[in-house]
């Protein structure tokens, strides 16, 4: 039997009674949320007023200053708007296909990025703990011509900082690797929300930056992703783009401006209190069940992985809880190239009420002690 990726598995979720497997934002909206949504008919008018021009780069401008990207090349042309950062990763692979790259992954990662990425060039993994020299002297061996990190990890919430990146970068830079970030999970760790651009763009490396407003705001599915490259690539990635999409919704474009104004004002802060408030829950919840541990402590992502004493342990909880019709993750498909490394680990979403998440801690309790 074929193994279900995860974005298969996730879709069984969204019709369960619980769905604490994708990382996409399902808590309500805030208050100041649902003033923004009650005023779309009058984003609407504003966005058919406006030139589409104008609309993309205050977008733009709004989001990546909300995250501390005040060095983003918007002014020199080089952000594009695009529908996801699934749509962003798919032009990733047809610009390293074209220009024939072999590709160092982060392993582990979510796994439709090694899935799409594959598709194009040949991928190797490449560890959290080896994105930095020496490490990186291995891969270069192997013959990676580029390297493509998640920063914020999704699932464990590691992360460059700003030190790592700069020599990072600078070691990409010498050897002549194209370097890929996403860094689709930033909103969620304020110490990723340094200026990458000013670090990338002062190293002279050749870069690739995949932004995503998906995991940050619960819009029902209303996104956006960006792609935001060096100058070297900005022929490349235009031309790449141009064969999967014409433009993006300027009504989205207006939603992400003033929800990116709002959570540079007071959302962010609101949204960083309910993930820290639902980490803890998980956290004193999981330190009075035998065998499951919290995988990840210091992760500040809008997921928590689950340790179990074994893969069969972790296998058994995770299809008891199913039969209640609560959804987590499996990690196997996290470890895209050695998936038994992930048999241990489930992965439960944070960005829910905590009322649900409370929810499916009890059945986790009750799972786990069922023998």
């Amino acid at each position: 039997m074929r193994v279900l990726n995860l974005t298969e598995l996730e879709q069984q979720a969204l019709v369960s009674h619980l769905n604490m497997a994708d990382g996409h934002p399902r808590q309500d909206p805030t208050d100041e949320q649902w003033k923004i949504i009650h005023a779309l008919p009058e984003l609407f008018e504003v966005a058919l007023a406006l030139p589409a021009d104008h609309i993309e780069e205050h977008a733009q401008r709004a989001f990546f200053a909300m995250l501390g990207q005040h060095r983003a090349p918007i002014a020199d042309g080089r952000v594009f708007s695009v529908y996801s950062s699934s749509v962003a990763t798919m032009v990733v692979g047809n610009v390293l296909a074209q220009r024939q790259h072999r590709l160092a992954l982060l392993h582990p990662t979510f796994d439709n990025i090694s899935d799409l990425l594959r598709r194009s060039v040949t991928v190797l993994p490449v560890g959290e703990d080896d994105c930095a020299p020496p490490a990186l002297d291995e891969i270069v061996q192997q013959g990676a011509t580029s390297l493509f990190v998640t920063t914020p990890n999704n699932p464990t919430g590691w992360y460059l900082d700003s030190a790592a990146l700069k020599t990072l970068a600078e070691a990409c830079k010498v050897n002549g690797i194209l370097l890929c970030l996403d860094t689709s999970f930033r909103g969620f760790d304020v110490r990723a929300q340094y200026d990458t651009y000013e670090i990338l763009d002062r190293s002279g490396v050749s870069y690739i930056v995949i932004e995503d407003t998906g995991k940050i705001w619960p819009m029902a599915e209303l996104k956006l992703g960006f792609l935001a490259v060096s100058d070297d690539l900005r022929e490349a990635v235009a031309h790449a783009l141009s064969e999967v999409l014409l433009s993006v919704s300027p009504l989205v474009l207006k939603l992400v401006e003033t929800l990116s104004l709002d959570a540079a004002a007071s959302g962010m802060g609101a949204l960083h209190e309910l993930i820290a408030t639902n980490r803890s829950r998980v956290t004193a919840a999981v330190a009075d069940l035998p065998g499951v541990a919290v995988a990840d402590p210091d992760a500040r992502v809008s997921v928590c992985r689950l340790r179990f004493d074994s893969a069969e342990a972790a296998s058994r909880v995770l299809g008891l809880l199913r039969g209640s019709g609560i959804h987590l993750l499996p990690c196997q498909q996290f470890h895209w190239a050695r998936p038994g490394e992930g048999g241990r680990y489930l992965r439960l979403a944070l960005a829910r009420n905590t009322v649900d998440v409370d929810t499916a801690l009890a059945h986790l309790a009750e799972a786990t002690r069922t023998r």
